[in-house]
Order: structure tokens, then sequence, then C-alpha cells
């Protein structure tokens, strides 16, 4: 008799090997199924969190490859319709802002990030399926925070345009605590 094959696990390794091909070469890292956004490094986090172009390919790399497209190559060259483009970016936002709100929670700004327990590839599979459902999950501002009394003055869109405002900030803070004194 054969063996049990379990069929999720199979699609999420095989995701994740797609996915993260180019994102082991780059980081130096091992990314599986399992990897979570509080497993990265803080160098690999710094470098997803950063603005840039070439940034925002390392994550088409990664949806692309996830979802069986190909790489970024493809994007550039325009070799897809617009709508898939579209889908990739919106995509890619979306897993960049949970990337910036992790290490918002590395510095103890928020109190949890969404999805901070969930594999990197879910994320992936969640923000294709999810649409503005998945974008719209943000974490909550520690009460510890300086800023905390305005944003509890805040409601909903409010509250995400104040958070998202503190994003450069944190990238900043983030890169200058890993750089040392």
């Amino acid at each position: 008799m054969g063996d049990v094959i379990d069929l999720e696990r199979f699609r999420a390794k095989l995701a994740a090997d797609q996915g993260f091909r180019t994102w082991l070469a780059r980081f130096q890292e091992q990314f599986g199924p399992d990897s979570r956004l509080q497993d990265l490094s803080d160098q690999t986090l710094l470098y997803l969190a950063s603005p840039g172009e070439e940034n925002l390919y390392v994550y088409f790399d990664l949806v692309m490859g996830a979802q069986g497209l190909g790489g970024s190559l493809r994007f550039r060259l325009d070799d897809l319709d617009n709508a898939a483009k579209l889908k990739i970016m919106d995509v890619a936002f979306a897993l960049m802002d949970r990337v910036r709100f992790e290490v918002m929670r590395r510095l103890g700004w928020v109190e949890e990030a969404p999805g901070q327990d969930t594999p990197i590839i879910q994320l992936v599979q969640q923000a294709a399926r999810g649409g503005t459902e998945f974008a719209r999950e943000l974490p909550r501002l520690a009460s510890s925070h300086p800023d905390f009394p305005a944003y509890v003055r805040l409601r909903g869109l409010d509250r995400a345009v104040f958070l998202r405002r503190l994003i450069p900030r944190a990238v900043g803070e983030f890169g200058a605590r890993m750089a040392g004194p």
C-alpha cells in the first residue's frame, strides 16, 4: 500500500520552492513552507521593509513564483497582461505592509502584527484570494508608543493612515538600531 500524501502540504512546499527561489540566493537564508515573517533575520526584514524598485521586484519574485507565474523578469519584460500585473502588485504591496508591521512589532511599536504566526507562503495565497480584506488587517499601536494618545482618538481609516505614516520612521529606527552606536 502506498504512502498517504498530504496534498495541501505538497502544494505549500511547491509554492515555497518556487516563490523563495530567488530569496535563497539573495538573502543567504533558508526559507520553506513554514517560514514566517517573524522568522526572518533583521537584515532580511530591513531590506524587505526599505523602499526601492529592486526591493519591490523581490516581492514580485515571491508572489509570481508562489503562483507558478515564473519570476519578476516576466513582469519587467511586460510578458503579462495588465490585470495579472495589477494583481501581483496588489499582493506585493499588501505583503510589504505586513513586513513593515513586523518591523514595528520588533520595535515594540505595535502589539501584534496581523499574520505574524502565518507562513509567508500562506500570506501570499491569502492576499491573492482576499483582495482588500487582507490589506485592511492592521495592528494596534502599542499603548507604550509616545503617539498612542493621538492614535486612540482616531477611528477606522484614520488609524490606518496614522499607522502607515509611522512606517518611514520605523524603518529608519530599525536600520539605525541594526547599525549600532
